[in-house]
């Protein structure tokens, strides 16, 4: 006679709440995914998935240090799934836990060195302790297993930039905008864009990036601000004293863009902007 594996009930209780939390997470019904899910693990808590289900349900509810506690555990009730390893380095760094979140991504890359969040994991961990190099290396090793990841993308666009490397970043940041549809590319691609054309002097080139990264969502002063620059540079001055102005209506108290549109307002009247437009 066969033997016939049999669930127990608290173990086919949990697996049902999860399976519910798990389909009010996709609804975005993320305060009762939280508690649906936390009954799932007090009903069966050596259950690592709902274990990992609940750590996102609190996370995205801004209960990041219970949401830790539950993704470690998820770990040690399963310490050989890699993502979940790096899932939780992830958690630990953005809390500020920098060499914990380093363990676990020397751990996740052991037990699998294709999985790219592993060496993503650990490029971050690097960029947070100042090594640029390192972390470029590690992030570049990631984008070898998972080509498309944006976040990625855009973190070694950046660094790329901080180094001084603006051509390769515009390289790796055109890689990054290929992947979005027209007119739904991130505001910090094209911001981040806009200052490396500006880098190379290709002024218009940086006034039209940073334009179109104007018009994501809510621009920040800082943004705007960059974008005069970007315009006084390409000589469009009545432009970027417009913008200058679209600062202090945000931000009176901005100082730069204060001393940059009385400089353009010194040049208008002083009869110079003809010049500075050619």
């Amino acid at each position: 006679m066969h033997k016939k594996n049999i669930v127990p009930e608290s173990l086919a209780t949990c697996r049902e709440l999860s399976q519910n939390g798990i389909t009010a997470m996709e609804l975005g019904e993320w305060d009762h995914a939280r508690a649906v899910l936390n009954e799932a693990v007090t009903t069966s808590p050596s259950d690592a998935e709902a274990r990992r289900h609940l750590a996102e349900a609190l996370w995205q509810t801004h209960a990041r240090r219970e949401a830790v506690i539950h993704m470690e555990a998820a770990v040690q009730l399963d310490p050989r799934h890699a993502p979940t390893i790096v899932r939780a380095g992830e958690m630990l760094l953005e809390t500020g836990t920098i060499d914990e979140a380093a363990q676990r991504a020397k751990q996740a890359i052991a037990l699998d060195s294709t999985l790219a969040g592993g060496w993503a994991l650990r490029g971050r961990v690097e960029r947070q302790r100042g090594n640029a190099i390192r972390a470029l290396a590690d992030l570049q090793q990631a984008l070898r297993f998972a080509p498309h990841q944006t976040e990625t993308l855009l973190q070694v666009a950046e660094i790329q930039y901080e180094l001084g490397r603006p051509q390769r970043s515009l390289s790796t940041l055109h890689h990054l905008l290929d992947i979005y549809p027209p007119g739904e590319e991130p505001q910090k691609a094209l911001w981040l864009e806009g200052l490396a054309y500006g880098s190379m002097q290709r002024h218009r080139d940086a006034v039209e990036s940073l334009a179109a990264a104007s018009t994501r969502d809510q621009p920040p002063a800082d943004l705007l601000y960059q974008l005069a620059r970007a315009e006084q540079s390409a000589g469009q001055t009545t432009s970027a004293a417009n913008t200058a102005r679209r600062v202090l209506a945000l931000d009176q108290q901005h100082e730069p863009s204060k001393l940059l549109l009385a400089q353009l307002q010194g040049f208008a009247d002083s009869g110079q902007g003809n010049v500075i437009r050619r």
